[in-house]
């Protein structure tokens, strides 16, 4: 390949260091595949650890009961044990705070001990010639700082949450238009908050107070949409600006010059709101902004196509298989508007099958998290962090035993993989 200096050779690569593609590389590193996980920055967890998402969501079973019950085994399970803390209900749904420095450390050491596991930080993805045949080796070209790799690998696993490698290597890709995609995120943390200050019903009058600040003209328009949750130390707290899309050309979360817009009107924004609140909310008069996200918080672009694509029926009415692998409970989140979601809550747990995170072109490259097989409407449930363990877990194992058997991941019976997550 036209980028690599030096060749390497593994079982299993995973593009992407999110919770997806870590899950992965632990999946499959478990079951005894020499494993390579390529990331491009320093950091361990996707937005996690570069939008600040503070939330686990997907990790439990709907609301239906006065306790939270974890829906996963294995790595899902695994990390919500280590973080520790509780879970937290907003209506229908639980979700576990996380703070984002602390999720990323514990994905960084969870890979460190695990072997065979070799993390490549600081590596960008920037060629892929995939397998066609279901014994063949696929050829990465990787950009480090060092200079070119060529990283050749049995089986392959997306998890870049762009579906990077199924577009460089020519396999089955789509994307909704511009006006479809899903309005990204802006996440910043404060301290110095007082404790108080977000207790009761505090926090739903924060929200409206920044929203009635941008019809006054206090705040620009655009501002008005935002969350403030407390998550880790005393007087921490995480301030999510929904951004909206811009006018004119349209929302490209694929071009750099759009995103980096986005994010320098969102920071500025960011800035005036911790002012406006420092000025006149109770409690937050010592505070002040402590951490801007690394990058902006993108909640779609595209998505792999599988042997199956499940769609938001399927996700809606907790439609069950027989080659499910992994379950999605999080309801339908949709962020057409930056001012508030479409929410719709499934009747109960759906299947992700095996042929949700296979390629239906390229035999042996697999996909999870935010690159999973579906529609618009499913990945808006599908693409939270807890699904993501879970969906990088089971193309991890289904990886590690294609691997191994030298066939493709379609022949991997949907059982095998889920005794390996019970395994562990």
């Amino acid at each position: 390949m036209s980028v690599a200096t030096n060749a390497e050779s593994c079982d299993v690569a995973v593009i992407g260091g999110g919770s997806a593609g870590v899950a992965a590389a632990l999946a499959a590193a478990r079951s005894g595949a020499r494993t390579v996980l390529v990331e491009r920055s320093d950091r361990l967890g996707g937005n996690a650890a570069h939008a600040l998402v503070h939330t686990i969501c997907g990790l439990y079973l709907p609301a239906g009961a006065s306790e939270a019950v974890l829906a996963h085994r294995g790595i899902a399970r695994e990390i919500a044990l280590a973080l520790g803390g509780q879970p937290e209900r907003a209506g229908k749904v639980w979700y576990l705070p996380a703070p984002p420095a602390a999720l990323s450390a514990l994905y960084r050491e969870r890979c460190r001990v695990q072997a065979p596991l070799e993390i490549r930080f600081g590596a960008e993805l920037v060629e892929a010639e995939l397998a066609r045949d279901p014994s063949g080796e696929s050829r990465l070209g990787v950009r480090e700082a060092t200079g070119g790799r060529e990283l050749r690998a049995r089986v392959v696993v997306d998890a870049s949450g762009d579906a990077a490698v199924a577009w460089l290597g020519g396999a089955a890709w789509e994307i909704e238009p511009p006006e479809r995609l899903q309005c990204p995120s802006y996440i910043f943390r404060l301290e110095g908050v007082d404790g108080d200050a977000l207790a009761g019903f505090a926090r739903v009058q924060l929200t409206t107070a920044v929203a009635g600040a941008t019809r006054t003209g206090v705040l620009r328009a655009g501002a008005e949409s935002v969350v403030l949750r407390a998550c880790g130390a005393p007087g921490q707290v995480f301030v999510t600006l929904n951004v909206a899309r811009p006018t004119g050309a349209g929302f490209h979360p694929l071009d750099p010059d759009c995103v980096a817009a986005l994010e320098a009107s969102a920071h500025e924004d960011a800035e005036a709101i911790a002012r406006f609140l420092r000025e006149t909310r109770a409690g937050f008069g010592a505070s002040r902004i402590a951490e801007h996200p690394r990058r902006l918080g993108i909640r779609e672009t595209r998505r792999a196509l599988g042997a199956v694509v499940l769609t938001g029926e399927d996700v809606l009415h907790g439609v069950r298989r027989d080659d499910e692998v992994a379950v999605s409970t999080w309801p339908i989140e949709l962020w057409h508007d930056h001012r508030r979601p479409h929410f719709e809550v499934p009747t109960g747990a759906c299947s992700v099958p095996l042929g949700s995170l296979v390629s239906r072109t390229h035999p042996r490259l697999g996909m999870a998290g935010r690159c999973i097989s579906a529609t618009h409407e499913a990945l808006g449930a599908l693409r939270v962090i807890g699904t993501a363990l879970a969906t990088g877990e089971a193309i991890g194992h289904a990886a590690a035993l294609a691997a191994d058997a030298g066939t493709a991941l379609a022949a991997i019976a949907p059982a095998r993989v889920r005794e390996q997550t019970r395994a562990l």
